[in-house]
């Protein structure tokens, strides 16, 4: 409980003190003037694209799932999800994805929750393969670069640790060591392991990452589509093409702790982000506004019949991370 006071606490300071620097030197009127002008007629657009890329989303999970889990399961697991990070603390919505996958399919808690693990790492390789193809001729900021660095990296480690995972004979061996203890946390930590190793065994052929990674790129590019209505919509002037890699940082940068919501962080990275192609501040707020906007009000509204129609408990959901390891 304390980790997650401390979690929540912090996340709605850094949150604030985000907005605070996403909304300093901006006139209100000018916020209002940019909304104001906005083309109603193609407003709805970017939610169009965002479930567009919701619904890749669960494809690809799905296919990773195997077990003929229907990528209907998938999408209301990850709808819920995406609503449940929205509106509570300290971001369990991976660990409820997992939960849901495993009250609609049958399949155990921990075998789901190893497939979004799994899924997110092809989520940030889409990112990266984003970043990579549509990188700006123009250059960066250092720290801009100086992330993209550490990125990378992390993506290499990811790809060696599934490879290590993959070997029956390693995760034999750590599965040994951590059931000798006799510990409950290794107990569940080892069945955690021996769920992943198992999943990266069965889709771990090159074809099999090339399709997965290729439908993640597909996705994040639909989210970009979204961002670029966005500014249609508003009238800020962007380059489509530096578009998918604006998304793609914006999407990196909400690892940062925050709100429910990312309210703050989503603000204060696209005003930067856009900054650095000339956007003026309060026109790079308004787009942020939208778009946040574009997907958290259908994600909640849809995520909240789905939490209904599942009989689920917003209580249930708060426990979930003590089950998870």
């Amino acid at each position: 409980m304390k980790k997650h006071k401390l979690l929540t606490v912090s996340g709605f300071l850094i949150s604030i003190f985000l907005l605070y620097f996403s909304l300093k030197d901006i006139k209100f009127y000018e916020i209002i003037e940019i909304l104001k002008k906005a083309d109603l007629k193609l407003i709805l657009i970017p939610t169009v694209f965002i479930f567009a890329s919701a619904t890749l989303s669960a494809f690809k999970w799905s296919r990773v799932c195997g077990n003929n889990v229907r990528i209907k399961d998938t999408f209301v697991a990850l709808i819920i999800g995406l609503f449940v990070n929205n509106v509570l603390p300290a971001r369990i919505g991976e660990i409820v994805k997992g939960y849901v996958l495993s009250k609609k399919t049958g399949i155990s808690f921990t075998f789901g929750l190893s497939t979004v693990l799994i899924d997110r790492f092809f989520d940030l390789a889409g990112l990266l393969l984003i970043v990579f193809i549509f990188f700006p001729k123009q250059s960066l900021p250092a720290k801009v670069s100086q992330s993209l660095f550490i990125l990378v990296i992390v993506l290499i480690v990811c790809m060696l640790t599934m490879i290590i995972m993959s070997r029956k004979k390693f995760a034999s061996i750590v599965t040994n060591m951590l059931y000798k203890i006799k510990k409950p946390f290794l107990l569940k930590l080892a069945q955690r392991f021996i769920e992943i190793g198992e999943n990266i065994r069965r889709i771990n052929s090159p074809l099999n990452i090339i399709f997965y990674i290729a439908v993640s790129f597909l996705q994040w590019l639909c989210m970009s589509a979204a961002l670029y209505f966005v500014t249609l919509t508003l009238g800020v002037s962007v380059k489509f093409t530096y578009i998918p890699f604006i998304c793609a940082l914006l999407n990196m940068g909400l690892t940062i702790p925050s709100s429910p919501g990312y309210i703050g962080v989503y603000q204060f990275l696209l005003v930067y982000i856009l900054s650095i192609f000339s956007v003026p501040k309060h026109e790079g707020f308004a787009v942020s506004i939208l778009f946040h906007a574009s997907w958290y009000i259908p994600y909640n509204i849809l995520g909240f019949i789905f939490l209904l129609k599942e009989n689920l408990r917003i209580k249930d959901m708060q426990e979930l991370d003590e089950k998870s390891i």
